[in-house]
């Protein structure tokens, strides 16, 4: 599941992905493959999850976005052909920072209006834009132009009257406040804002920073600089702790509500705000306040960010059941690491699996694929429809599953994308009990496509259904049986989610036992 444009022009790689989530090639030309991208992932302190991605499909999908499409917009006099870089030191003239910076503003407009899943209008991209850079100045300090200072508005309807204003409003407001704003800064601005504006978890902007760390994540090396844990809101909690991290190390723990950040309150923000403020440079310090719920005492800790190393795969033996947590399905090698593991566990005698999908956003839609192999038969697993309306579907074929003991699998509101396809595949042919929390329903067919600076557009291009034709998107997968999981269940360091699968695979391992004895043997 892959969703830029060229993180290098040569790299015109695009992979399909779902949900908040995401994965992408290896520094090399390939053809675009499918992937499925996940949601903002919203607890690690760590690299924009999910959704990024990239292998070829079995069934390869080649929207023509690079290069950018020919037509009227690419005579636009503002904007000159993509100069390469380095120019500057071969002696040929480079072209102006505003024109630099309007070339992957342009490529961004192009891909929504010929790409997208639904068609868009040339305007309403444009007025979202222009709202978003009139935002940013206020942000800085400073009044925008008026919008009719350009010119009156053109119709919806017309792309290159529409850009040509947009980029006229860019180069005056560029030329104006210089010092309170960069080029760069407001075509970032306007892509995100046109992003934005489709209302789809799988359409953003992804900065040059974002983009890198995507396609870290995309080749399976899940690291950040950091502190090692992650948090779960609405108040920010600490939900898990890595061993051997900094806040491992420093003394934090798990139900310890994040209070302060470097002494600044943290009271109203975001998780992926506090995210932000948490992360940073390696070898620098953080100062982290934060609130004992045991003892309503406040603490203050002071951590080295480091490198922190983050497993896809976990798992170990929980009573008489074997427990599997998956946190993405980025590339292939997940696929053997989670055989490896049931293996093991089934061969140390458990009597039933826990698959632990809870805050997985997701990843490859042909790596999520090859891993229901292992736990369904052959048969239709997905449907895919296209912007006109073509639709086609993927069956699993030679699958070869490996379970031999009953099945549970866990799913929370952070399960989203891959993650979710797979839970609904799990729960129409009967493989398994879903048990949790509703899921994401964040599941499309998206491309993330680098752009020429560096950034990236992660899109919808096709719309996603589950085997049995079921829409996921927006929906999300409703579990067989509903267990809420709250911040004081984690304070108190209990996990009724993973208490009922337990309970339910004793069961289901063993239908003639008491289910009340078992409860109580618990």
């Amino acid at each position: 599941m892959c969703r830029y444009a060229d993180f290098r022009r040569t790299l015109a790689a695009l992979l399909l992905v779902f949900g908040l989530l995401f994965t992408l090639c290896p520094p090399v030309a390939a053809a675009p493959s499918h992937q499925a991208l996940p949601p903002p992932g919203p607890l690690p302190l760590g690299p924009l999850q999910g959704p990024l991605v990239l292998p070829q499909p079995s069934q390869p999908f080649a929207p023509p976005v690079v290069p950018i499409p020919s037509g009227p917009l690419s005579r636009d006099p503002l904007l000159p052909p993509p100069i390469a870089q380095g120019t500057a030191q071969t002696g040929v003239p480079t072209a102006d920072p505003v024109t630099q910076a309007l070339i992957p503003l342009r490529e961004a407009y192009l891909l929504l209006l010929d790409e997208y899943i639904d068609p868009l209008l040339p305007g309403n991209l444009v007025n979202a834009a222009q709202q978003r850079l009139t935002e940013l100045l206020a942000e800085r300090g400073v009044t925008a132009p008026e919008p009719s200072a350009f010119g009156s508005t053109p119709p919806v309807v017309e792309r290159a009257s529409n850009w040509q204003w947009l980029t006229a409003r860019i180069r005056a407001i560029a030329t104006q406040y210089a010092d309170k704003v960069s080029a760069q800064d407001l075509a970032h601005a306007a892509i995100a804002a046109m992003a934005n504006s489709v209302d789809d978890s799988h359409t953003q902007f992804l900065s040059p920073k974002e983009y890198e760390e995507h396609v870290a994540w995309s080749r399976g090396q899940m690291r950040y600089a950091g502190v090692g844990m992650r948090l779960r809101g609405p108040e920010p909690t600490i939900a898990y702790i890595f061993p051997n991290s900094p806040a491992a190390n420093a003394g934090l723990q798990v139900g310890d509500v994040l209070v302060a950040v470097n002494d600044q309150s943290v009271a109203g923000l975001k998780l992926d705000e506090i995210v932000t403020r948490v992360r940073g440079p390696e070898g620098t310090a953080v100062k982290l306040r934060v609130r004992r719920p045991a003892t309503g005492q406040e603490q203050e800790f002071t951590l080295v960010r480091a490198q922190v190393n983050v497993p896809f795969v976990e798992s170990r033996v929980e009573g008489e059941v074997g427990y599997v947590a998956l946190r993405g399905f980025p590339e292939p090698s997940v696929v053997d690491s989670v055989e490896r593991a049931v293996t093991s566990l089934q061969n140390q005698g458990v009597r039933g699996l826990v698959l632990d999908l809870r805050g997985n956003s997701g990843g490859r839609l042909d790596v999520g694929t090859q891993l229901l192999s292992r736990f369904v038969s052959d048969g239709v697993v997905y449907q895919m429809v296209d912007r006109q309306g073509r639709g086609r579907t993927e069956r699993l074929r030679g699958a070869s599953p490996i379970l031999t003991v009953p099945l549970a699998v866990l799913v929370d509101e952070g399960t989203a994308s891959m993650a979710e396809l797979f839970a609904a595949t799990i729960q129409e042919r009967g493989a398994g009990r879903i048990i949790g929390t509703p899921t994401a329903g964040s599941v499309s067919a998206s491309v993330v496509i680098p752009l020429s600076d560096g950034s990236a557009l992660q899109m919808t291009v096709e719309r996603l259904l589950t085997g049995n034709g079921r829409v996921l998107d927006k929906v999300g997968v409703v579990p067989d049986e509903t267990v809420a999981l709250s911040i004081a269940d984690v304070q108190a360091g209990r996990d009724p989610q993973l208490t009922a699968a337990v309970s339910y695979l004793r069961l289901a391992a063993n239908p003639y036992a008491n289910p009340v004895a078992e409860v109580a043997s618990r």
